[in-house]
């Protein structure tokens, strides 16, 4: 009789555990442009030239990794860094820099992202290849990443313009 609640009080316990396990990681996703906003901005012709042309106002050049964050304390901007790293070195023959812009530093950025950490890859002709977030799912865990995707956008050939990554769920910090 001992043993039997005994083994239904671990089982309770574990039952337990994996139900608020489960509740605070539905807690943290989000959608990555909720209200369409990037969307919208990226159905314009001149979209893609217009952003480089900001990029290049902030001082970022070509052939970058640009890391958009925020200067808060954002928990999911913290889940970067291993992607940042798996991009570099997929990148370390075509010698691409990390850049990395706090969304509160550049206004015009704030009204387009409502939701951040976003990367973005320009290539060596100055040519925007990805917009988006790094990862999706629960904890944007490097399982989860996106980076072969993003390595295999920069490389396509002849350029038919960037790929717009707005329709993503994961962790990220509303702005």
């Amino acid at each position: 009789m001992r043993q039997t609640i005994h083994w239904a009080l671990l089982i309770g316990w574990a039952v337990s555990m994996l139900v608020a396990l489960l509740l605070h990681g539905q807690r943290q996703i989000s959608e990555f442009d909720p209200d369409g906003v990037l969307l919208h901005a990226s159905t314009s012709p001149h979209f893609d030239s217009n952003f480089v042309a900001f990029l290049k106002e902030q001082n970022v050049e070509a052939g970058s990794i640009v890391h958009i964050g925020t200067a808060s304390n954002c928990y999911c901007d913290s889940l970067t860094k291993p992607h940042q790293t798996q991009l570099l070195n997929r990148f370390e023959n075509e010698q691409y820099q990390l850049t990395s812009m706090n969304i509160e530093s550049a206004p015009n950025l704030k009204e387009m992202l409502s939701s951040v950490p976003a990367l973005v890859i320009v290539d060596k002709d100055y040519q925007l290849r990805y917009l988006g977030p790094y990862a999706t799912g629960y904890g944007c865990f490097t399982g989860k990443d996106m980076v072969d995707k993003v390595v295999t956008y920069t490389q396509q050939t002849p350029y038919q313009g960037a790929v717009i990554n707005a329709d993503a769920q994961g962790c990220f910090c509303h702005t």
